[in-house]
């Protein structure tokens, strides 16, 4: 905004406050025109954000919906792995036995929250908003450290399939062993889909409210 000086002398107190009250009027005009396009650049801001995060929780949503059917047969897998360690454990030949492992994580992105942290979006929105975004968020990380851990427990049992089908006549404690890594897997599996169904539910919470 610029402010021009008086074309003449001013000559008397009158004229000194009229032009006082212009130019204080034009300053708070600025302002107030400054303010309402400052409040409307945060609410574009705020609803760029809120989009993101929307399309990624229904993409969340539906990638966690898929995993439901793999953790069923991964389940399944285990649960014929912990019956053959009994053949095993009882000497009898595993000739007519399959072994089959497979295991699915589900891949849950955060990039939309992380872009309204970097973007300052959330300090434009309601504290009871950005709750509830950052606790839905905050479970979904639970969900992939538990993920990892497991990975770990699947690859555990998986490196004790090789040892024992190789071996003509694996030892008991080899075998307890692994039939004890099989157990920490199931237990695993069951983490995780309990999970995964809590986190499901909060995915559905925050998508019905837009």
């Amino acid at each position: 905004m610029e402010i021009h000086p008086p074309t003449h002398p001013i000559s008397g107190w009158k004229e000194t406050v009229k032009h006082l009250a212009i130019i204080t009027a034009g300053v708070l005009i600025a302002l107030a025109l400054e303010g309402i396009v400052t409040w409307g650049d945060h609410r574009v801001l705020v609803r760029e954000a809120v989009a993101n995060l929307t399309s990624e929780l229904q993409n969340n949503q539906k990638e966690l919906s898929g995993l439901f059917a793999s953790l069923q047969k991964e389940r399944q897998q285990f649960d014929h792995l912990h019956e053959i360690t009994g053949l095993v454990l009882a000497g009898k030949p595993l000739t007519n036995e399959s072994i089959t492992l497979d295991s699915h994580g589900a891949e849950v992105k955060n990039a939309a929250v992380t872009t309204g942290q970097i973007t300052g979006a959330f300090g434009y929105m309601e504290y009871s908003e950005v709750r509830r975004y950052a606790d839905v968020y905050d479970l979904q990380a639970q969900f992939m450290r538990l993920q990892e851990r497991e990975g770990q427990h699947f690859s555990d049992v998986l490196a004790l399939i090789r040892r024992i089908v190789s071996a003509d006549h694996p030892n008991a404690e080899t075998v307890e062993r692994w039939r004890a890594s099989i157990d920490v897997a199931i237990a695993g599996v069951t983490a995780r889909e309990q999970l995964a169904r809590q986190l499901q539910r909060r995915y559905e919470e925050i998508l019905a409210e837009h």
